[in-house]
């Protein structure tokens, strides 16, 4: 695939439906995050129906899926249009990254020089693709 659409459009709306994508598939993860913290949810025989009634009965956790959803109907429509060897590559750092600052702002998780590193090599490398 080539720098523009096929109908000579420029990439830059694509671009922004892969960054809306990855963001909705993020805040989908952060926020099943959010519906699951706290609760033991256990899947051997003797839990599993108590388990997945909760999860059923949980608005967070059907937030997160239509959230996923969402982000899967965009990301459906990037991939028609992008190489997967350049979407994925910046869906899933890019989701990382997000995931990462969410994490650490409200959720209160330690960051540590590691991730810190990580983080850099990630961005250095959706530079690197997206260039």
């Amino acid at each position: 695939m080539s720098n523009t659409l096929g109908t000579g459009q420029a990439l830059l709306p694509t671009y922004m439906l892969l960054a809306a994508s990855l963001c909705l598939n993020a805040l989908a993860n952060f926020t099943i995050k959010l519906a699951v913290q706290g609760r033991t949810l256990r899947l051997d025989p003797a839990h599993l129906a108590e388990t997945l009634k909760g999860m059923a009965l949980n608005p967070l956790l059907w937030g997160g899926v239509i959230l996923f959803g969402l982000a899967l109907v965009g990301y459906s429509v990037v991939l028609s249009r992008m190489n997967l060897s350049t979407a994925y590559p910046v869906m899933a750092g890019g989701g990382f990254l997000l995931v990462f600052l969410l994490s650490a702002l409200y959720l209160k998780e330690a960051i540590t020089p590691a991730h810190l590193g990580g983080a850099l090599c990630i961005v250095f490398g959706m530079w690197l693709l997206l260039r």
